[in-house]
């Protein structure tokens, strides 16, 4: 973007559109540069084909006699080959032209834009400025995704033609080109055959909108482009509110929210539908990748926007936009509302990828979340005590507390008198969890800061209270469509199932152990007595006394699972016709040998840490930190403020690597500007996608 845009102070929406566009355009760059490399080359051995066409058929004697110009005589063949290697040349030519030049003067845009009629079309397009270095259109309020898949149609069209050229002059270079072949086939060529190099050089369709355009009066047009399976990216600026002509209510708003249409009154207090979720309807168009994300974190946000470029398919970026004229924000206080908004619940993080896997746990991921298993995220609110000392006290960033900070919730909330007792009131995480029972005749409430950072109390409105029931289910539901929760009647279900199996297979266990004793105290003291017999045979030669002995002794009977194996499945034989030793030497051959140190105190769990040491050839890692180098720029406290924090010199460190999960440390890894996080090893063998998650961990180890 270049600026000279007329958008409010500190709108959410700009910024948003600052880091896609930038992204966009960094990651058509490397593209580019390689294609017109690949042009010069293609040029160069084009042009070289054509000059020795031409002086295979020169006489190099009338040439070097002629005072003029010399005609080469050219025979039918050779003219045609000559004219193709001419045209293709020109086309070559001109496409390198467009992309390093153009009539612009700087090249091929990375991109073009159909903006639906709102916020977004009007800060973009005030007279004389056009903030967009690239083409862009304005149309009704609900056409931005029909003309979005008008412009997609000509605009692939056009880059087929330009990859039709390449192709045939490749096969020229290659001296392989067949007119009758491979016209026909060029001919046929549409977006659907592009290469992956090819499919990445064409620069993104982008339909752009608000909420209201895309999820209310405009919904069936995006439905359809969504429907279509075309590879358009549509952007949705989500204000939760008709930001442009006036702040009116719409479907994507809270419950509670006050706005035009959906006003705080007597009877009503406010809007009283559940929000639409834009992100679980895309879903269901089965075919479209989804990312729902904000400026709170910029690299989920980019990440998300690069993964969705190399899509064969729609794509939909859902991106919350504070709007400080209409949820009652200081200017400069976007990116932390949104901040506010992902952490509460209110506006949570996801990326649904159909190329994912067969299932919808594979498919889905919530990834950016903040501590994905806890209710909310938990931090340390710092306030300066009656005795003027700083103190601090662990709190839940709670949908309450989110709320409490944006005017369009403001009447929900009210002071609390000082003199009002503590015995009625509950903090509001405290009362949300709590049972019906036991929220009778209690008052919910949150803490808040003054100016001078004294704790203050705010009474909470029971629509609050909804909202956060409506805002935790959605949370659940997320959690059990990605794999990360099983619901209550399942779980319940599959415990019930366990526990019955469980039961069977002890019950079972236990009466073949008591079999199997009862046989081996039947037969032990006539095993013994063999064994002594044996001892005392071996030691005094052939005593026809302790043949006899050995003789009246009845067989040793043993279960089938204690009987030693000999080697082949059978027990050894032990008897009369063995040779002296062998049943002391086969007996030895059956028993574990125990080393003598194993008769120690502790010995035996010494000697099994050794064993696993020893069988283990994995060299086990532990997360860190190069703390020194730390820029703190809060990625990885945002992502798990339990695994990652910062010292005394805002420096962060590893706080807990069982707090949190691999994929985290690799994704902190990942997002970190420095590159300073490792991540070790997993510590957990079992977690999903553990395999991909250790390979991306390499890099960083």
């Amino acid at each position: 973007m270049v600026g000279g845009d007329g958008a409010c102070m500190g709108c959410g929406e700009k910024t948003a559109v600052h880091l896609i566009v930038s992204a966009i355009h960094a990651s058509m760059q490397p593209h580019v540069t390689q294609l017109v490399a690949r042009l010069d080359a293609l040029i160069s051995a084009l042009d070289q084909q054509a000059r020795d066409l031409l002086s295979a058929g020169a006489d190099l004697e009338a040439a070097a006699s002629a005072k003029g110009s010399v005609a080469v005589p050219v025979d039918a063949t050779k003219a045609e080959r000559l004219r193709l290697l001419n045209a293709a040349l020109h086309d070559l030519r001109d496409l390198k032209w467009r992309y390093v030049e153009g009539p612009s003067g700087n090249g091929r845009a990375s991109l073009a834009m159909a903006n639906s009629t709102g916020c977004s079309s009007v800060w973009g397009s005030t007279y004389p400025y056009n903030p967009y270095p690239f083409p862009w259109v304005n149309h009704l309020f609900q056409d931005s995704p029909s003309i979005a898949i008008g412009l997609f149609e000509a605009h692939m069209r056009k880059m087929t033609d330009n990859f039709v050229a390449v192709r045939r002059a490749e096969l020229l270079a290659a001296g392989a080109y067949d007119a009758a072949r491979d016209e026909a086939a060029l001919s046929e060529l549409d977006w659907k055959q592009f290469t992956d190099e090819e499919f990445a050089l064409c620069p993104p369709i982008v339909s752009m909108g608000g909420d209201g355009a895309m999820l209310d009066i405009g919904f069936q047009n995006l439905s359809r482009l969504l429907a279509s399976g075309k590879p358009i990216r549509v952007v949705v600026l989500d204000t939760q509110v008709y930001s442009n002509t006036g702040g009116q209510a719409c479907t994507s708003g809270f419950t509670g929210q006050v706005a035009d249409m959906s006003a705080y009154g007597k009877s009503q207090h406010g809007k009283t539908e559940a929000r639409k979720e834009l992100a679980l309807i895309a879903i269901a168009h089965r075919g479209v990748y989804v990312h729902q994300t904000s400026q709170a974190s910029a690299s989920h946000l980019i990440s998300g926007v690069l993964k969705g470029l190399h899509k064969r398919r729609p794509v939909l970026i859902n991106i919350y936009t504070p709007c400080p004229v209409e949820h009652g924000l200081a200017d400069d206080w976007s990116q932390h509302a949104a901040r506010l908004a992902l952490e509460s619940r209110a506006f949570p993080y996801l990326t649904y990828d159909p190329d994912g896997g067969p299932s919808f746990a594979d498919c889905l991921s919530l990834e950016g979340n903040p501590s994905p298993n806890d209710v909310w995220p938990s931090y340390a609110l710092k306030y300066v005590g009656d005795d003027g000392a700083e103190q601090t006290m662990e709190l839940p960033i709670t949908i309450a507390d989110w709320a409490a900070t944006e005017v369009r919730f403001k009447q929900h909330f009210s002071e609390l008198p000082a003199s009002q007792s503590g015995d009625e009131l509950m903090l509001f995480h405290e009362y949300f969890a709590a049972s019906a029972e036991d929220r009778e005749g209690r008052t919910p409430f949150i803490w808040a800061l003054s100016k001078e950072r004294k704790l203050r109390r705010l009474k909470v409105s029971p629509e609050m209270v909804v909202l956060a029931a409506e805002r935790q289910q959605f949370w659940s539901q997320l959690r059990q469509l990605a794999g990360l929760e099983i619901p209550v009647t399942v779980h319940d279900t599959v415990v019930r199932q366990m526990e019955s199996e469980f039961e069977q297979r002890a019950d079972a266990l236990r009466l073949d152990y008591e079999a199997k004793v009862a046989v081996l105290k039947a037969s032990l003291p006539t095993q013994i007595a063999r064994r002594l017999a044996e001892g005392l045979l071996r030691n005094a030669g052939t005593s026809a006394a302790v043949a006899e002995l050995i003789a009246s002794l009845p067989p040793v009977a043993m279960p089938s699972s204690a009987k030693p194996s000999s080697g082949n499945g059978s027990p050894p034989k032990i008897g009369l016709n063995s040779a002296p030793g062998a049943a002391v030497k086969q007996a030895a051959q059956t028993v574990p040998v125990v080393p003598a140190s194993a008769s120690a105190p502790g010995a035996s769990a010494t000697q099994a840490a050794a064993t696993a040491v020893a069988n283990d050839d994995t060299l086990v890692l532990e997360a860190y930190i190069d703390s020194a180098r730390c820029t703190s720029c809060n990625e990885c406290t945002n992502l798990n403020n339990r695994m990652f924090a910062y010292n005394a010199d805002k420096q962060a460190y590893v706080k807990d690597a069982r707090a949190g999960t691999f994929q985290q440390l690799v994704v902190a890894a990942e997002r970190c500007p420095v590159s300073i996080i490792h991540p070790g090893s997993p510590l957990n063998p079992k977690e999903k996608d553990i395999a991909k998650w250790v390979k991306r961990a390499e890099k960083f180890n």
